[in-house]
């Protein structure tokens, strides 16, 4: 009975996994109408095998040394233990967010059999949707191993049974964790874990700065004092000898206590690849499988408990931002009942959703230490100012990747039928998600906003220029949000099994990132790469306050362009709904 449910449920993952890119495909070429799903995914997986080939010969060919041999080895290993573990922790909804919770109650297994069930589903679809990273791993090992006997084999082995363990073993620390704050209170315990996880990100940012760029920038300074120093061969030998004082002495330290004869590490190894690890794995590995779980309180299942936390307090101050900016919007106020009861999606990044994310406090270490090293005024606005976009920008993102369900089409097949027959266009539908955005992206914004009010005042800036930091902030503000939802439309979806699958499926999350990230090429990197430039090029520091305006003329006229070219693609793929997707609800 498991083997047929595991069975089933790769059938429909597979079937899910591709269904928009095929309807484009026949769309376009009407003689591939018997393309299905499956096909698709054979093809991609061949594909990534012919991949892997191609990888491991250029690594092989330009990049591997034999004098390093070990080195390679153990990357690898480490890589691939290390991806195990991320890839398994984050599997966790689909193994203790089960769907069919009605049928589940019903059967007549333990439930416990239906994780493990769902567990090894998990297990067998990483490795199949990420064929090439395996290909890559087994034919680079035995490509650098020095004889292709029975003790390497029994070493892979044992290092994909320690991947397979570590991946087990991450999904039910990840589930159990999950599992623990959503049924606790969000109080004060985890703000001051999250406060001091920001500081160190932000502390990370400017010991990189101040500790490793810096060094290496007046290094570099000092060996080209102009351009005709950089057709001297001396100047490129002295550069490199001072770089190789600065920093290679501690990578060569730190490289022979790992891989010195008798290290740690490589006892570690050699114990790990024995044959007689092979037993203790797989008791291990069974021993992982046996220990209770417990599922994750949804609004499908479980007991959702109601607390007067920081997540009600979000919720309170989201009702009054929509009461204030848009009192008449039944359709948000719809959504925000809904997220009330989506704490299990929440909380794990909440204060990262409701504040700035990780990332964020590290790009504002990185700015202001960056900022700290100039007295340039103009370049420190020009420093806030890109650090404003790259904070928003990023923040949009980690805010759709988070919850892509509260921002979908395809939450609403109980009422887009219904509201269609209305004779309404599901255009004011979208309008609705993004508002819905809008109000959510507020608070970091304003969080934000202080922040450069506060940086401001720190670095003592007080002229015209500095008002160009909230030029940026406010139109950020409003584009991002779009351009993160554009795309939304052509990848509905009305036939999934749970929520959490909404926008998760590998071509969902390909055509949406890289829609966003196009647009990000053109709204976010010219200002990285002035920066970056201006590094080496006096002329272009010193063209700073000219280029303050000029930044903003150009992200004003290329917010607009890339406003009416999201427009114009959103109401494309509204209409492809209409003509198209929703048909499907009712088949």
């Amino acid at each position: 009975m498991l083997i047929k449910l595991l069975s089933l449920m790769l059938s429909i993952r597979m079937e899910q996994q591709y269904s928009a890119v095929i309807e484009f495909i026949i769309k376009k070429a009407p003689f591939l109408r018997k393309l299905s799903s499956k096909q698709y995914m054979m093809f991609s997986f061949i594909l990534d095998i012919l991949l892997a080939f191609v990888i491991v010969s250029v690594l092989y060919k330009w990049l591997y040394s034999q004098q390093y041999r070990q080195q390679w080895e153990s990357g690898f290993i480490v890589f691939f233990l290390l991806y195990s573990i991320f890839k398994g922790a984050g599997a966790y909804r689909r193994t203790h967010i089960p769907p069919f919770m009605d049928l589940i109650q019903a059967a007549p297994v333990s439930f416990k059999s239906i994780h493990i069930t769902f567990i090894a589903l998990e297990l067998v679809w990483s490795i199949f949707t990420n064929s090439s990273l395996f290909f890559v791993y087994i034919l680079f090992q035995s490509r650098i191993a020095e004889s292709l006997d029975a003790l390497f084999w029994m070493k892979q082995l044992n290092i994909l049974l320690l991947g397979a363990l570590l991946f087990m073993t991450s999904n039910k620390l990840a589930g159990a964790y999950i599992h623990n704050i959503v049924v606790k209170k969000i109080g004060w315990v985890r703000f001051v874990f999250f406060a001091a996880v920001s500081t160190a990100f932000f502390m990370l940012g400017r010991v990189l700065v101040s500790g490793l760029l810096v060094p290496i920038f007046k290094t570099f300074k000092d060996n080209f004092p102009s351009f005709l120093a950089a057709a001297e061969d001396t100047a490129w030998v002295n550069l490199s000898q001072q770089l190789i004082n600065l920093y290679g002495n501690k990578i060569n330290s730190f490289q022979k206590s790992l891989f010195s004869d008798g290290s740690l590490y490589l006892q570690i190894e050699h114990f790990i690849g024995t044959p007689w690890m092979l037993g203790p794995l797989i008791f291990l590995l069974v021993g992982v499988l046996s220990l209770p779980v417990k599922m994750i309180p949804t609004e499908d299942h479980g007991e959702i408990k109601r607390f007067r936390d920081f997540f009600h307090f979000y919720l309170q101050l989201l009702h009054w931002v929509r009461s204030i900016f848009l009192p008449k919007n039944a359709l948000i106020y719809k959504d925000l009942q809904i997220i009330r009861e989506k704490r299990w999606l929440l909380s794990k990044e909440f204060f990262n959703y409701m504040v700035l994310s990780y990332e964020a406090f590290f790009y504002i270490g990185f700015f202001t230490a960056c900022m700290s090293a100039t007295g340039n005024t103009a370049l420190q606005i020009q420093l806030l100012f890109t650090l404003n976009l790259m904070v928003l920008a990023n923040q949009a993102m980690e805010m759709r990747m988070l919850t892509p369900s509260f921002f979908s089409f395809s939450t609403e097949k109980r009422n887009i039928w219904m509201y269609q027959l209305s004779f309404f266009s599901l255009t004011e539908f979208f309008w609705a998600k993004l508002k819905l955005f809008y109000c959510l992206y507020l608070i970091p914004s304003f969080f934000l906003t202080i922040g450069n009010i506060m940086i401001l005042t720190y670095f003592q800036i007080a002229d015209l220029r500095m008002i160009i930091p909230f030029i940026g902030i406010t139109i950020s503000f409003f584009i991002f949000p779009f351009i993160q939802l554009y795309l939304f439309p052509f990848i509905t979806k009305f036939h999934f099994i749970h929520e959490y699958e909404i926008g998760t499926t590998e071509e969902e999350e390909s055509i949406v990132n890289n829609g966003q990230a196009f647009m990000r090429n053109f709204l976010v990197m010219p200002f990285i790469y002035y920066l970056f430039a201006s590094l080496f090029i006096s002329v272009l520091r010193e063209a700073a306050g000219a280029v303050n305006y000029i930044s903003v003329l150009y992200f004003m006229i290329v917010s607009a362009i890339c406003l009416i070219v999201c427009k114009n693609t959103m109401k494309k793929g509204i209409d492809h709904v209409e003509k198209v997707k929703i048909l499907s609800i009712t088949e």
